[in-house]
C-alpha cells in the first residue's frame, strides 16, 4: 500500500482524485501518525552534515541580510541560531539528502509519475516562514512535530498556477476572493494544498512538518 493509500484510509485513491485532486483542499486528522518520526533536529543534523546546497533561513519570506547564511548551506549551529531567532529551517529537495525522504519522493513518483520535492519546515513558535503565497505544485503537508494553523484562499487570479510568475505581488493585490478556510494540524494530521491556492501557516508552538510537492505537467498523472 502507498502512502497516500495509508494517508487516505478508508477513502479510496478513486474517491481522491475524483473530489479534491486538483480542485480542493484536503485534511485528515492522525492519518500520517506513521511518519510522525520521520522529521526531527537529529534528522535535520544529518542532513546538513552533508553539505546539502538548499537550506534557508526565512521569516516572512525574507533571507538574513548575513550572505554567510544565504549560501544554501548550513551547519547545525546556524540553524539552531536561525530557529531561536524565530526563523524557519527550510530544507528544500531533501529527497537528495537523506534517504527517508528519498523513499517518500519515489512512493510518490510512482502514483503520479512527475517530479517530487520533498520540502522540510522547522518553524518557531509564533512566527510565519512565508506571507501569503501559492505553490506551482500540489502539496501534501505532513505534521510531525507542534502545531500549525494553515490560512487557504481559492485563487481566482491565477487558478490552478496555471501560469509562471516572476512575482505574486500583483496577483496577490488583485485578489478578490476573501473567503478563508482554516485548519489546525497537530502531529499526525496531513493536509492536501492544491496547486494555486493561496495560503500562509502560523506556527502555534514549535513546529515540524513535511511538504510533499507533485509537480504538475504533461508527464504527470492521476494516481488511479
Amino acid at each position: 500500500m502507498s502512502i497516500l493509500e495509508q494517508l487516505l484510509a478508508p477513502m479510496t485513491l478513486s474517491d481522491f482524485s475524483t473530489n479534491h485532486l486538483y480542485r480542493e483542499p484536503y485534511a485528515a486528522p492522525e492519518k500520517a501518525a506513521f511518519l510522525r518520526k520521520s522529521l526531527s533536529w537529529n534528522t535535520l543534523d544529518e542532513i546538513l552534515f552533508t553539505g546539502h546546497k538548499n537550506c534557508w533561513l526565512p521569516r516572512q519570506g525574507q533571507l538574513p541580510t548575513d550572505e554567510n547564511l544565504n549560501t544554501g548551506q548550513l551547519t547545525f549551529s546556524q540553524a539552531r541560531k536561525g530557529f531561536i531567532e524565530g526563523r524557519t529551517v527550510l530544507v528544500r529537495h531533501a529527497e537528495q539528502a537523506h534517504p527517508v525522504f528519498a523513499a517518500i519522493a519515489r512512493d510518490f513518483y510512482r502514483l503520479f509519475k512527475a517530479p517530487i520535492d520533498v520540502q522540510l519546515y522547522c518553524t518557531p513558535e509564533g512566527q510565519e516562514g512565508f506571507d501569503w503565497h501559492y505553490d506551482y505544485e500540489d502539496v501534501f503537508v505532513i505534521q510531525s512535530h507542534g502545531e500549525k494553523e494553515f490560512r487557504l484562499r481559492k485563487n481566482s487570479v491565477n487558478p490552478g498556477a496555471s501560469l509562471r510568475k516572476e512575482s505574486q505581488a500583483e496577483d496577490l493585490r488583485k485578489e478578490t476572493n476573501r473567503a478563508e478556510i482554516r485548519c489546525y494540524l497537530k502531529p499526525g494530521d496531513w493536509l492536501y494544498i492544491p496547486a494555486g491556492y493561496w495560503h500562509k501557516a502560523l506556527a502555534l508552538t514549535d513546529s515540524y512538518h513535511i511538504s510533499v510537492g507533485v509537480l504538475r505537467g504533461k508527464s504527470s498523472s492521476s494516481p488511479y
